[in-house]
């Protein structure tokens, strides 16, 4: 199973969406994270590495600007060799 980790920042703070007193926000956070896992999840399957059998791991960053109200999201790829992140990286692109 792909290990899948999703992080939010709001306004340069990290933040946990339990922890948002703002309702609205905490929604859109919450909305958002489930979107990305379903993303990765669909676009990754139950990849594992030809050679060494690992799956990839994968941190999405989704940083919130409130005064845009816009979200920019990074991800980021950790497996076992190059060729694993490459594999990971092509499917998350399509």
């Amino acid at each position: 199973m792909i290990d899948i980790t999703i992080q939010f920042e709001v306004d340069d703070r990290p933040v946990e969406v339990d922890e948002i007193t703002d309702e609205y926000l905490a929604e859109i956070l919450e909305h958002t994270g489930e979107q990305i896992r379903r993303h990765v999840v669909k676009q990754l399957g139950d990849m594992r590495c030809a050679k060494h059998g690992n799956p990839p791991q994968v941190t999405v960053t989704g940083v919130y600007t409130s005064d845009t109200e816009q979200m920019e999201l990074d991800y980021h790829v950790d497996s076992c060799c190059e060729q694993s992140v490459l594999q990971a990286v092509q499917a998350l692109a399509h």
